[in-house]
Formats: C-alpha cells, structure tokens, sequence
C-alpha cells in the first residue's frame, strides 16, 4: 500500500515538474496521470499494491467534497445572480465531454472490430 501511494505521489510530482519546467497551461496533476497511465499501458494491468494505495485515497472521497460545499453556501449571493449560466457552464462542461468520449470509444471499438 505505501509503495503504491509512492508511485501515485511520484507521478504528481513529475507531473508538477513537466508542467513548471515547459511552462505549460496544463496542471501537473493532469501530466502526472498521463504518467501514470502511459505506465499502466506499457505495464497492461494494475499492480495490486497500486490498486490498494489508491482505495486508500478514494475511501474517504465524499469528505473532500466538505469545502466546495462549504464554498457555494458561503456564495449565495453570486449564485442568486450568476447561477443560471453557471448551471449551464456546469453541465455543459459535463455533457459534452462524456459525449465525446463515449463517440471516441464508440469509434474506437467499431475500428478495433475490424481489425
């Protein structure tokens, strides 16, 4: 378990170098699990260690949700006059991407029924 907190860790952290050394728009956490999954393809499974590292993490998940709830009750006054187009961003940003994505796979597995 601890070693794979470690290799969880160790790609955030080479993530954050990527993203400070190239100076890139893109968060280090966002290349660090690009690291990672480029590492699991190359590897095609997840080592069990890594997989109970990272049900550590996610066990107490809804506990992380706490400050952005806390956010949004202390923001009543900017929801009450900006919430309908926040709500429209919010569910675009969520409804096109899973669209996407699921066109890609959808793409994906069609093309790699032919082969």
């Amino acid at each position: 378990m601890i070693r794979g907190l470690l290799i969880l860790l160790v790609c955030q952290f080479l993530g954050e170098v990527v993203a400070h050394a190239l100076a890139l728009p893109v968060p280090g956490g966002v290349i660090g699990m690009l690291i990672l999954f480029v590492g699991l393809m190359l590897r095609r499974s997840v080592p069990d260690y890594l997989e109970q590292g990272s049900q550590m993490i996610l066990r107490p998940l809804t506990l992380y949700f706490v400050p952005a709830s806390v956010g949004i009750m202390t923001m009543g006054p900017l929801l009450a006059q900006e919430g309908i187009r926040i709500g429209i961003v919010m569910l675009l940003s969520t409804l096109l991407p899973m669209l996407l994505c699921g066109y890609g796979l959808d793409r994906w597995l069609a093309h790699r029924g032919e082969t």
